[in-house]
């Protein structure tokens, strides 16, 4: 199995290529020179921007602070475009996203389905 571990990425973002109707949604994290894209679809984008919202929102509710995802020392939306090169890594068949309280962060994670030809792949990223 392939796995693709960001502890600490500099940039977490989704993002698309090609025209509207025509589109392919990635995810993307970078840390330094690393760079990991993966192909999902449009639901499951939708699907963790809901759910990474609704988690930011308690995280924050329960520190008792008003906080922004994305922001903070070092940190900067992700509203730029993704990096290129996007060289698919593999097609996401599964996705999750859970607060870890033994290492105060969210973890995302992106599972590519078995085939006959094709390990299971991982992408996580903490954030």
């Amino acid at each position: 199995m392939t796995v693709h571990e960001y502890v600490e990425p500099e940039r977490f973002v989704a993002g698309t290529v090609g025209p509207p109707g025509q589109r392919t949604f990635f995810l993307q994290a970078r840390h330094g020179s690393r760079l990991t894209s993966v192909a999902l679809e449009k639901t499951q984008v939708a699907a963790l921007a809901e759910r990474s919202t609704t988690c930011w929102t308690r995280c924050c509710a329960a520190a008792e602070e008003t906080c922004h995802p994305g922001t903070g020392p070092g940190r900067r939306p992700g509203l730029d475009p993704l990096e290129a090169p996007i060289d698919e890594e593999f097609r996401v068949s599964g996705l999750s996203l859970v607060w870890d309280d033994e290492i105060e962060r969210v973890v995302i994670e992106a599972r590519a389905g078995r085939t006959r030809t094709t390990p299971t792949a991982t992408s996580s990223a903490w954030c």
